[in-house]
């Protein structure tokens, strides 16, 4: 029986892209370098904020420049993350109705952990009991360590929850703590890359996810 659902966050339950590319594109251009399209930025990103500088960045980590335009984009990211960021459609009210239905919801992302706890307390109205990112103490998704820290936190066991993402990333995560992986359509990558990467199930629009949950339980 299914306890807790955990969400990823950017692509997931946030739509970030906008805030994201601009504070990429500032930075590249601040720096001399060209600028990416949107469609460029959301391959980048999912794996932190320091591979999608450089993914986006000729040369990426070797790049004499990168620590520049990372820190730049990161400053310029900081101030302007709520430009245009909010939840996609849909989402408020599945987490409202899943709140009722009685299961513990938590985020886990690979954005920065301040960054993950600013959006959460902004936007969510409290929904989630955890939302928990970056820190320089455990490793980035796809290593199960973030999703293991929040399963003890809730105090419930792997098969007591499933994670929703919408990337590859968020899928091979589910798979490496062996637990069972929703992904969503209406992020950053898309149906192929899910059903590539072998996700349990797939979803078009939020509401679906309720039927999931039925299905498992």
């Amino acid at each position: 029986m299914l306890k807790a659902i955990i969400f990823d966050m950017d692509g997931t339950i946030l739509n970030t892209i906008d805030d994201i590319t601009t504070s990429v594109n500032y930075a590249l251009k601040s720096h001399g370098f060209p600028q990416r399209d949107v469609s460029d930025i959301k391959l980048a990103v999912g794996n932190g904020a320091k591979a999608l500088i450089a993914r986006v960045l000729e040369n990426g980590y070797e790049n004499p420049y990168f620590d520049m335009v990372y820190e730049t984009y990161q400053n310029h990211y900081d101030e302007h993350r709520m430009d245009k960021t909010a939840p996609y459609s849909g989402i408020l009210p599945l987490l409202r109705q899943l709140k009722l239905d009685g299961y513990r919801l938590a985020v886990v992302s690979n954005k920065h952990d301040y960054l993950v706890k600013s959006l959460n307390d902004q936007l969510f109205e409290g929904l989630f009991e955890f939302a928990v990112g970056e820190t320089a103490q455990r490793p980035l998704k796809p290593e199960p360590d973030v999703l293991f820290d929040v399963l003890y936190m809730l105090g419930i066991t792997v098969e007591e929850a499933i994670f929703i993402g919408d990337s590859n990333v968020d899928i091979i995560t589910a798979k490496n703590a062996k637990m069972t992986s929703v992904g969503v359509t209406w992020g950053f990558r898309g149906f192929d890359e899910l059903h590539r990467e072998g996700a349990d199930y797939i979803i078009e629009k939020p509401s679906e996810l309720l039927k999931i949950i039925e299905e498992i339980n």
